[in-house]
């Protein structure tokens, strides 16, 4: 928990079902995960309409993207999205 209190939790998220966000959602938010920081990532093979599935269940489930990236995932990739959630969450 930060100093105010609630937990907070910076993620890098992939390509993943909708279910296994709500899932990941609900665990987190049983530990007292109140504030998520994420990014969602596609490589560039994922169709559209996945990608606009998941970031809408993200809304639906509070877990609302700070940045949506496509492209190829490189070594960097993740690193990079993640400090610029640390930077924004602050």
């Amino acid at each position: 928990m930060n100093s105010d209190g609630y937990g907070a939790l910076i993620a890098v998220i992939g390509p993943v079902e909708p279910a296994l966000l709500a899932a990941w959602t609900r665990h987190y938010r049983q530990l007292g995960i109140e504030r998520f920081h994420v990014a969602f990532h596609f490589p560039e093979h994922v169709p559209d309409a996945w990608r606009h599935q998941l970031v809408a269940a993200g809304h639906e489930l509070g877990v609302i993207p700070a940045t949506v990236s496509t492209g190829p995932w490189h070594e960097h990739t993740n690193t990079e999205l993640r400090d610029a959630l640390r930077e924004q969450a602050g």
